[in-house]
C-alpha cells in the first residue's frame, strides 16, 4: 500500500503534532491505531507483567488507570517497560491519548505502560491520536 504524509496530533494544542508517513491500515476512522502508535511513540517495549506488583513502592504514576465515571481502577492486563521515542511531556500526552497508564520507576530509571484492553489485536484498537493528511510541500 502507498504511504502518505500525515500529521499525528498527540496533544491539545494546534502545534502538538508530529509528521509521519502512514499506510491506510494504520488509521481507524481518522485516528491512529494502537499498534502504529506504539511503533511511533515507543522505541522498544518489553513485556513484564509482574513488574508493577513487585516494585510498587518505587513507582510514580504519571497517568493512572482510575476511571472517575465508575469510581474504580481499570484492570491492566499487560505491562511493558518502554523506551520513549520523545521527551516525557510528549510521551505522557501520547500515552494518555492511547488510553493507557504510564509509570516511572525512579529507582531503576524506567518508564512503563499498562495496557487496559485485552484480547484485541493492537491494529484494531483505535487511539485518540487524531490523524490528518499533511498536504504541505517539503
Amino acid at each position: 500500500m502507498k504511504e502518505k504524509m500525515y500529521k499525528i496530533y498527540y496533544g491539545e494544542g494546534e502545534n502538538d503534532y508530529i509528521r509521519r508517513y502512514l499506510k491506510e491500515e494504520d488509521i481507524l476512522d481518522g485516528f491512529l491505531n494502537e499498534s502504529k502508535a506504539f511503533d511511533i511513540f515507543y522505541d522498544n517495549m518489553i513485556m513484564c507483567n509482574s513488574y508493577v506488583s513487585n516494585n510498587y513502592e518505587q513507582l510514580d504514576y504519571i497517568i493512572d488507570s482510575y476511571d472517575e465515571e465508575n469510581d474504580s481502577y481499570v484492570d491492566e492486563y499487560q505491562v511493558f517497560i518502554i523506551d520513549p521515542a520523545y521527551d516525557e511531556d510528549i510521551t505522557r500526552m501520547a500515552t494518555e491519548k492511547m488510553g493507557n497508564t504510564l509509570y516511572y520507576d525512579y529507582k531503576n530509571e524506567l518508564y512503563l505502560t499498562g495496557i487496559t484492553d485485552l484480547g484485541t489485536r493492537r491494529s484494531y484498537v483505535r487511539t485518540d491520536l487524531k490523524v490528518i493528511e499533511d498536504k504541505e510541500k517539503y
